[in-house]
This record gives C-alpha cells, sequence and structure tokens, in this order.
C-alpha cells in the first residue's frame, strides 16, 4: 500500500521516482543518434559551403593573375610567394596577414573544417592537389614535362581535384598525390572518411563532392582524377 505523506499527498514512491529516472534516460539515449546524425549533417553542409566558398576563392584569384593558380607550402617559399590560403584570403574578403586576429578567426571559418577534430593552428583541414605546381625541372611525374600551373592548362576542369580533405598535419596544406603508388597510400594522405565514409573534394571547375576515395584514385582500376593529364580517362 503506498504510504502518503500527510504534508504533500502527491508524493512521488522511491520506485515511481526510480521508473521516471528509467524513463528519462531510455528516451534520451534514443534521441542521441538522431542528435548525432544531425550534427554530422550540419557539419557536412558547412563543409561543403566551405570548400564552394574556397573555389570561388581560387577562381577569382587566377582570373586576376593571368589563370595563375596559387602554390602550396611544396614551392610558394622556392618561389617567393605565398602559400595559397594566404593567397586566395584577399579574395575571400579577409586581411591576409597570418599574425592579425583576423587572420585568426578567418583560419577557423575557411581553412578548417566542422568536422575536423584537430585545432592546433595552422593545421589545415583542406589539402591543394601538388600537380598544378610540380616543376619538370625539379619534379618526377607521370605527365611530365606538361605543366598545369594555369587553369587554361587543364583538359578536364570538371574531373580533375583541386582540393581536397587533409589529415590536418601541421603545416599539410597540400597532396603529394603524384607519388602515391596504391590506394593506401592516397588513404594515408586524406581524411577519406571524415563525412560518414566519404571525404570532399573540390574540382577545378569550381564544384564540389562528397565521394569515396577509391572513386578518386585506385591504380588497380586505372583511376586517377588527381594527375590532370588522366583525369579523363577515368
Amino acid at each position: 500500500m503506498r504510504a502518503v505523506d500527510a504534508r504533500n499527498p502527491a508524493a512521488f514512491t522511491l520506485i515511481e521516482l526510480l521508473v521516471a529516472v528509467g524513463v528519462i534516460a531510455v528516451l534520451v539515449a534514443l534521441s542521441l543518434p538522431a542528435l548525432r546524425g544531425a550534427g554530422n549533417a550540419a557539419a557536412h553542409a558547412k563543409c561543403l559551403n566551405t570548400m564552394s566558398q574556397l573555389g570561388r576563392g581560387f577562381s577569382l584569384y587566377a582570373a586576376d593573375n593571368d589563370s595563375v593558380l596559387p602554390r602550396s607550402f611544396h614551392s610558394a617559399a622556392a618561389h617567393r610567394s605565398p602559400n595559397w590560403p594566404t593567397a586566395i584570403a584577399p579574395f575571400l574578403g579577409i586581411d591576409a596577414d597570418p599574425s592579425s586576429q583576423e587572420w585568426t578567426t578567418a583560419f577557423n571559418k575557411f581553412f578548417r573544417c566542422a568536422a575536423d577534430p584537430n585545432r592546433g593552428p595552422y593545421q589545415y583541414s583542406y589539402g591543394l592537389n601538388v600537380h598544378f605546381e610540380l616543376d619538370p625541372d625539379g619534379d618526377d611525374y607521370a605527365g611530365s614535362p606538361a605543366t598545369w600551373r594555369r587553369t587554361t592548362a587543364v583538359p578536364h576542369p570538371s574531373r580533375t581535384i583541386l582540393l581536397a580533405e587533409s589529415t590536418s598535419s601541421l603545416y599539410a596544406d597540400h597532396f603529394m598525390c603524384h607519388q602515391w603508388s596504391s590506394l593506401k597510400a592516397a588513404k594515408n594522405a586524406t581524411a577519406h572518411t571524415r563525412h560518414a565514409g566519404k571525404s570532399h573534394f573540390l574540382f577545378l571547375d569550381g564544384h564540389v563532392e562528397a565521394l569515396r576515395i577509391e572513386s578518386t584514385f585506385d591504380p588497380a582500376k586505372a583511376v586517377n582524377r588527381w594527375n590532370p593529364s588522366l583525369a579523363g580517362k577515368n
């Protein structure tokens, strides 16, 4: 028989309280996957939008520089030019001075994916396809001596990757994809499962796709959408 507190006739018994707590716990557990799914979807959409903006930055830079694309750390210093994030910053409407507070804010907004757990300074979530800055006099690559420094020199811009999601190693703003010899090498360099088993890829024509890494590079199937001279063949 339920004991009733004379001062509070509607008081819960201990058993009723435990049942209520249990029900709440079950409801919370059931809602967590949906909340995580919503969070992942939001990060996915934000990353797609960010990469689209980066694509516009590249296009505007090239239009202002006789179709020439900016460089990454791979060759920027040797040519006394800024790496691509600093180079396209003015075309994104931000201060290009890496020492400014505005740059720190812009870095987190434009160069870091919301789903990227890395948060250290100069840990880029995105990397440039190094093929766009290779030099036959100093680099060994398939397609040499052809160069793709200018957007107009790329035969299949809608199929050639310009930018992709990286593993965010310090100062890693590019992919040495001309040295990849296996699918494993591509997987080690890219954040290929960051978005539900896929990753985002910005193509030279400015569109962004969510793809599995095998759709962009798989030597066993002659797939290579990183090398401009091979991208149109698969």
